[in-house]
């Protein structure tokens, strides 16, 4: 009966028009398993059926509840995280224990050695498995689709039998058929009572459950919920490819989960999903549409009727070729097609988990497959992921600080004590145990052999984790930088919030002698550019902090004349007074608008007291403060281009503005004093490209 009801829901609730719904053969170990559980606990008793009636029906209830909550929250795309190469041994080894069960139908025997003495029963079934292969391959060599060949053949077994039987090829043999599964009490000798059709609606009563059986059977249906959720990231991409047709996955959770409910309810029916191989042969055979699927329920239930008189009259063999076909199909799609499309180390793990299935269950071979899961990724972690994406120099990098003087920019632009002695090493991936030696090491590989480092920049920007291990290798890293010629170490988190662990990381480097943490690698390059000033000239950087104090009682033109001599060659001082005559002071408060972005650039403007912030209107929040001494707008006024930023002031803020029709003059009247703008702009162009080249090194992708 649930099969029918199964297939009104989703015929109802699927976005397929040639669903085909069915039993998860797949779950059947787990279903021996639970029956197992039961009989030892309570024995053949018909209390024991109510027990696994109610097994069956509440682990439907459970698997259909987990399927519609995560449909429900839209969370389709977690079912994609299952090893692909674990899902592949648990198909391989579930195909072995259904050829094993197939033979053990046939046999009526428990698989071993006993089953030899039934060898006769178990001819049929490999004879016609193996025409069946035969004619499965000259169908494939000859290039006929055939899609209705095995279900045909399947039908073809019980009158061929029967024929055989007929012509005397096999003899009679009562062992040869399925017993009655509808009571008959005609026979006085049997021990037997009639029994209704719907009495199984009556089996399930909560007074006979044993319950401690049930506790038992918790892990058992923990493993079985985890393992129907495999099902439908297969079977429904798969028949969407085949049928053409786009699907919402969590659509489909949400059938899958309606259909496993209301099966649980009815009577304790079993866990069933949307089948791909019955979906496309039903839809290559022109199936389609609500009222087609609406006609496959309706036989179905005519079956649920006619079906226990005539099972009586199949031959055994007809179901342990089914399931012995079927069991050698899943089991060459795991071991033998999946060759060549695993690395070694995938394929190992596949067949441990098809050995430890068919020799100890199912629930030994999910942990099994838990375990090759995690063992693959640690291996190719180390193997094949790379945690130092590379490093380079800091010669070609340039810090947002552009403020500096002629004097600053010659040592850091200098050979010897330059930025070249600066290296970056960027990291990506995980940093976990298993790749601690090899991003430590390398790490001091490329140190050793750089142009002797002087100062070493560490990006963790790309980093996606670190365990407790990698963090603790990396403050012994750090430790460790000294005694391979660093002075001084900078380590980057990419974001505000620190590293990606549990380990306070930050606060342990900071409490470190001569080591910085900063949020970004723009942030790192001014330490470290400041830090190589320091080294030659520490009193530049003095002189800086000193002439910041000394600018608050400065003459207002005496000072704008000082920020741009740092901007300018000495042989451009003396032009810089005259230069300074054609801007105009304008003054503005804290949150005005200095201008818009997109706005035509009409005016240049240096920044003498206050602070301003660049904001990149079509960006995700990417902004820039702008320091005093800045000149800022030059390129929109001399190439006639639009404004690239938003530009706010962050305080009340001094500028001396020089607007197009004093640049028009300068030209004009005085190209001599025009060349200190073109000076300026082409200074700074070179700085920004440069510090692009960093953005771009830092995100590998646009700053969103």
């Amino acid at each position: 009966m649930p099969q029918q009801h199964r297939q009104l829901v989703f015929t109802w609730a699927s976005g397929f028009d040639s669903c085909i719904a069915l039993q998860m053969v797949e779950n059947v170990p787990f279903f021996q398993t639970l029956a197992y559980i039961v009989v030892e606990e309570q024995g053949y008793v018909k209390e024991a059926l109510s027990t696994l009636f109610f097994l069956f029906g509440a682990s439907s209830i459970l698997v259909g509840l987990v399927f519609y909550l995560l449909g429900n929250n839209g969370l389709g795309k977690i079912l994609y995280f299952f090893p692909s190469h674990v899902l592949v041994g648990c198909i391989g080894g579930i195909g072995v224990f259904i050829a094993k069960t197939g033979l053990e139908v046939t046999s009526n025997s428990l698989f071993g050695v006993q089953m030899m003495e039934k060898f006769h029963l178990l001819i049929p079934p490999f004879s016609f498995e193996i025409v069946l292969r035969f004619l499965s391959h000259w169908a494939h060599k000859t290039g006929r689709r055939l899609p209705l060949l095995s279900p045909i053949y399947f039908l073809s077994i019980t009158p061929v039998f029967y024929g055989l039987i007929a012509s005397g090829l096999i003899s009679y043999d009562q062992e040869y058929f399925f017993p009655k599964v509808i009571g008959d009490c005609s026979n006085e000798d049997d021990d037997c009572q009639s029994v209704s059709l719907w009495a199984v609606f009556t089996l399930l009563d909560f007074k006979t459950v044993s319950w401690n059986a049930v506790a038992q059977s918790v892990p058992t249906v923990i493993a079985l919920i985890l393992f129907s959720l495999i099902h439908v990231p297969i079977n429904a991409p798969a028949l969407s490819v085949s049928c053409n047709k786009e699907i919402d996955m969590n659509q489909e959770l949400r059938a899958h989960g309606y259909s496993n409910v209301v099966s649980g309810i009815c009577a304790g029916g079993l866990q069933n999903y949307l089948a791909y191989t019955q979906s496309v042969i039903y839809s290559s055979s022109g199936g389609g549409g609500k009222v087609s699927s609406l006609a496959v329920a309706f036989l179905t239930a005519c079956l649920f009727f006619v079906g226990p008189k005539v099972v009586q009259f199949l031959p055994r063999c007809m179901a342990g070729t089914l399931l012995l076909h079927c069991g050698v199909d899943l089991f060459m799609e795991g071991v033998w097609e999946s060759v060549g499309t695993y690395d070694y180390f995938e394929y190992t793990g596949i067949w441990l988990i098809v050995t430890i299935m068919a020799m100890f269950g199912i629930e030994a071979a999910l942990i099994a497959g838990a375990v090759t899961a995690l063992l693959t990724y640690v291996v190719q972690s180390v193997q094949h992921v790379k945690s130092v994406r590379g490093a380079m120099t800091g010669a070609t990098l340039r810090s947002s600080s552009y403020n500096r003087s002629m004097d600053e920019f010659a040592i850091l632009d200098s050979d010897v004590t330059g930025r070249i002695r600066i290296i970056v090493i960027q990291l990506q991936g995980h940093l976990f145990f298993g790749n601690v030696t090899g991003f430590t090491s390398e790490i001091s590989r490329r140190i050793l052999n750089s142009a002797q480092p002087l100062i070493a920049i560490i990006d963790f920007s790309l980093v996606l984790g670190i365990d407790s291990s990698a963090a603790k290798a990396i403050m012994k890293l750090q430790a460790s930088l000294p005694s391979l010629g660093v002075k001084s170490s900078v380590f980057v988190p990419g974001t505000d919030q620190g590293f990606p662990c549990e380990l306070p990381l930050s606060q342990e480097l900071q409490g470190s002698s001569g080591c910085h943490v900063c949020n970004d690698l723009d942030e790192a390059l001014i330490i470290a550019e400041d830090q190589l000033i320091s080294f030659v000239n520490p009193r530049l950087l003095e002189d800086k902090v000193r002439d910041s104090v000394r600018r608050v009682g400065q003459d207002e033109i005496d000072l704008a004349v000082d920020l741009l001599r740092q901007k300018c060659p000495p042989h451009e001082s003396r032009l810089l007074p005259r230069f300074v005559s054609y801007l105009k002071r304008q003054t503005y408060c804290r949150g005005d608008t200095i201008w818009k972005q997109n706005s035509v650039g009409e005016f240049a403007c240096l920044l003498v007291s206050g602070a301003l912030i660049a904001r990149l209107e079509n960006e995700a929040g990417t902004s820039e403060e702008v320091s005093v001494g800045s000149l800022i707008g030059e390129s929109s006024l001399i190439s006639g281009a639009h404004r690239q930023s938003t530009v706010v002031a962050m305080e009340d803020t001094v500028l001396y503005v020089l607007s197009r029709d004093s640049w028009l003059a300068i030209k004009k009247t005085d190209p001599e004093v025009a060349q200190v703008l073109y000076e300026i702009t082409t200074r700074y162009l070179i700085l920004r490209v440069s510090h692009v080249s960093n953005r771009i090194f830092e995100t590998r992708c646009l700053p969103i």
